[in-house]
């Protein structure tokens, strides 16, 4: 593959995510109350659950918080007064997905180190295709001629007459 191929080819694709993400935009309606309450029960940590969001949570109090929210969405508040409501009765732990600085540290980390790894990826290629270029001269093949006779034992050396 050639390079003029492959940037060819990333260009190709960036542009098609261009257009995909910009029709799907495009055709996005707002989300009614069911869908903002669902996705907010989906963004709060049942109190009493190990690890549950309020919507998986079976629990009676996940199901009062999440008839809670319902009534908030439906009242006009917005998702933000929402959550910082339910930060405020329960602590920043009520929320799955934390805020702040180890929200941007829990998010954002495993993003550092993909894009790390891809660095790391693409420069050990470049090395890589960089080496092959190399082509063996006179002195490589007197010294692979030697280490091969010497490697051939005397059986070999009489096949070879």
């Amino acid at each position: 593959m050639s390079r003029r191929w492959l940037r060819r080819v990333l260009a190709g694709l960036v542009l098609v995510v261009a257009a995909v993400s910009l029709t799907l935009a495009s055709q996005a309606t707002p989300p009614t109350a069911a869908e903002r309450a669902h996705h907010l029960d989906t963004e709060l940590r049942c109190p009493v659950c190990q690890g549950l969001s309020v919507a998986d949570s079976p629990s009676s109090t996940a199901k009062a918080i999440a008839d809670d929210v319902a009534r908030r969405v439906t009242d006009g508040e917005s998702d933000e007064q929402i959550r910082q409501y339910y930060v405020g009765r329960y602590g920043a732990g009520i929320l799955l997905a934390p805020s702040g600085t180890p929200g941007v540290i829990a998010e954002g980390l495993p993003l550092l180190l993909a894009a790390l790894a891809a660095t790391g990826l693409v420069l050990a290629l470049r090395r890589g295709r960089r080496r092959s270029g190399r082509v063996a001269d006179a002195q490589d093949e007197e010294i692979v001629a030697r280490l091969r006779a010497h490697a051939s034992g005397p059986a070999d050396k009489e096949r070879a007459r």
